[in-house]
């Protein structure tokens, strides 16, 4: 059996060049869910979510959800969730953490900030969360957050600083890390020459191409080892 031929080192009529990158880079937010007439949503059933509008981090779509009788079979507590709310499947890392505000806008009641993988099933997927002790049972984790953040009696309690003219303001901050795509160089294809089969007798046109074979030549194509180090020099770009 013959030797398989170099080809890395065979010489070519085509050459193709090129480059890429990304920069990585932390991204977060936050976003505030106020609730005005909170006595009122103690009329929902256990297992009923309240959702806040859509925010974005770090490229991505947010939501949070507010149980105010708990989630499953948490009664007796207010349940919070951070879901990640995109349409297509993507299975995202971010850092999060919730917090109750005061009059002031200060954080007057919070839990410390935790960690989740989050999965969006796509359209017409199915949901499911965990809480921020707890191990995922399937990769489909599309929210995470708090089963029980806070006892209804205990609001109730704290109601001039927590529940002040029945509002309740939720507070969540998200932190996750974007990857952005970076241009390097630009892309080069050595061609081959190719030969001018068309004769004509106009000058004019003669001349013309001979002026841009003229300037073709004259624009140097760097060397491998001359575009690598330009494409290694370029300047990140970042936000």
């Amino acid at each position: 059996m013959s030797a398989a031929q170099p080809l890395l080192s065979a010489a070519v009529r085509q050459l193709s060049r090129s480059a890429s990158g990304v920069v990585v880079k932390p991204a977060r937010g936050f976003q505030v869910f106020r609730v005005d007439g909170y006595s009122w949503t103690k009329a929902l059933p256990a297992g009923e979510r309240i959702s806040s509008e859509n925010f974005t981090v770090g490229g991505r779509d947010w939501k949070i959800d507010y149980y105010p009788n708990g989630s499953g079979s948490c009664s007796g507590h207010i349940s919070l969730h951070l879901r990640l709310d995109e349409y297509e499947r993507q299975r995202v890392g971010a850092q999060y953490r919730f917090s109750l505000l005061g009059p002031s806008g200060a954080a007057a009641y919070e839990l410390p900030a935790a960690t989740g993988v989050f999965t969006c099933p796509g359209a017409g997927g199915g949901e499911y969360y965990t809480t921020a002790d707890d191990e995922p049972e399937e990769e489909l984790v599309v929210g995470c957050g708090y089963a029980e953040f806070i006892a209804t009696d205990e609001l109730e309690v704290r109601r001039e600083t927590l529940l002040k003219d029945d509002c309740l303001a939720i507070r969540c901050d998200v932190a996750v890390v974007e990857v952005e795509a970076l241009s390097l160089g630009r892309k080069f294809r050595q061609r081959a020459p190719k030969l001018n089969l068309n004769y004509s007798d106009d000058d004019e046109d003669s001349g013309d191409d001979q002026a841009a074979s003229r300037r073709s030549r004259s624009r140097r194509q760097p060397d491998d080892r001359e575009y690598i180090r330009q494409c290694l020099a370029e300047q990140r770009h970042r936000a």
